[in-house]
């Protein structure tokens, strides 16, 4: 029972880490990327639906 705890543990701390790193990636991003990003908030929906499946394949 312990050892699923820690694998649960281990799974939820790699998509943290994944998710944490799609949004560092995305806040150093030069300002004018970010601006045009900004313009188009389909393409940021598209975005972090495609990080929320790869973390879920990963996991599932």
């Amino acid at each position: 029972m312990l050892e699923e705890l820690f694998v649960e543990l281990k799974n939820l701390l790699w998509g943290i880490g994944i998710i944490s790193a799609a949004i560092l990636i995305l806040v150093t991003l030069p300002k004018k990327i970010s601006y045009k990003l900004g313009e188009y908030p389909l393409i940021l929906m598209i975005m972090f639906s495609l990080i929320v499946l790869v973390v879920l394949k990963i996991f599932i």
